[in-house]
């Protein structure tokens, strides 16, 4: 079952989540004045059962439709009785009400039974809805699933890369395919070849996601195909762009491990030298190569000691992935677990970290 987009595994968490863990104490009263006000909003909730909700899916009135699917996701029960109706909406002539629908399936919880329906249901308005907006939001909804149970997705996920009316959509894309990659029988050839293309496109945010994509996807099983991703990355790691050329570099390490140390160098140049954007890139970096970066194990203990917070937080997710290799960080991370003047979320990433470094079981971080 399938309980909300924010249910991550720890490495994506470290990735994607390390502002929230990472913040001040000022954040997190900001925070609770905003579940106060999300109490507010739910108390001026009608009064109604989730099944009278799902009627109001159904009425004639496009407010009526569009409101109950504000109200399903935030009734603080189990709302999966309604994922049939919703994913009906996500065809709904209204395009505010699409919106909503798509929205609503990135929280509510989604059973076995009913993904492929949810699946289908999205992919549908990744190629057809005529909303840009509709277009992103449904890919942003697709990756809530994994290979096995999105790959129905992949071919209008490779389209929406070409997509015309927004370099946001072809960005999206590139992540959603990634997502969407079997690690055991390897990348589909046609994300990889997309990916290729869009090494090219005029916007920058999308040439980033496409070797981020390619760093990400790993080694192509077609010969001719792993030939032409190895000329784009060498390439790119011979570029004046340090960031393209550090996830050059990833790439290369993924596609010949063997060649590890070489393209370590950089990666740790760039944590030493680099400015702030470049050092955060690098951090990535190590936390997509794991054990792979433990050349980088020195480098990341300096950063403990940053006066960023989101940096040393980064660190400390780099510092767990490469694991039992790094075993000199333990005590920097037990002195850094132990201040008294840093964020809990600091302390509680050490502390995980520690676990993760000595080999003990640990629970993957879970989203709110």
């Amino acid at each position: 079952m399938k309980r909300g987009i924010w249910d991550k595994a720890f490495l994506a968490f470290f990735l994607c989540g390390f502002l929230a863990w990472g913040q001040t104490s000022a954040d997190k009263d900001k925070d609770k004045d905003k579940d106060k006000d999300k109490d507010k909003k739910s108390a001026i909730l009608p009064s109604k059962s989730l099944k009278q909700w799902v009627q109001d899916l159904r009425s004639t009135d496009p407010s009526v439709r569009d409101f109950a699917l504000i109200a399903i996701p935030n009734l603080g029960i189990s709302n999966s009785e309604a994922v049939p109706a919703i994913a009906e909406r996500c065809s709904d002539p209204e395009t505010a009400v699409r919106s909503k629908a798509i929205m609503a399936l990135t929280m509510v919880e989604i059973l076995d039974k009913d993904i492929p329906r949810v699946v289908d249901a999205l992919t549908f308005r990744v190629q057809n809805d005529p909303q840009a907006q509709n277009r992103f939001l449904a890919i942003g909804a697709l990756t809530r699933f994994d290979a096995t149970d999105g790959k129905k997705s992949i071919g209008a996920l490779v389209k929406a890369t070409e997509d015309k009316g927004s370099y946001d959509i072809r960005r999206a894309a590139l992540g959603a395919l990634v997502q969407m990659t079997d690690r055991a029988t390897g990348p589909e050839p046609r994300a990889v070849r997309a990916a290729l293309v869009a090494l090219k496109d005029n916007a920058k945010p999308v040439r980033y996601a496409a070797i981020n994509a390619i760093a990400m996807l790993g080694p192509p099983n077609d010969a001719a195909l792993a030939t032409a991703v190895i000329k784009a990355l060498v390439d790119l790691s011979q570029g004046s762009d340090k960031i393209f050329a550090l996830w050059a570099k990833v790439g290369l390490v993924g596609l010949d491990n063997s060649n590890a140390p070489t393209h370590m160098q950089y990666v740790v140049r760039v944590l030493k030298q680099g400015d702030e954007q470049t050092k955060a890139e690098a951090l990535r970096a190590v936390l997509i190569l794991g054990t792979m970066a433990k050349t980088a194990v020195p480098d990341l203990i300096d950063i403990l000691q940053d006066k960023d917070f989101n940096m040393v937080f980064m660190a400390i997710g780099a510092l767990a992935t490469i694991g039992k290799d790094a075993k000199v960080a333990l005590d920097p991370l037990q002195k850094l677990a132990d201040k008294k003047d840093i964020p809990e979320g600091i302390k509680l990433a050490a502390n995980h970290a520690i676990q993760k470094i000595k080999g003990n079981v640990v629970q993957p971080v879970q989203g709110k």
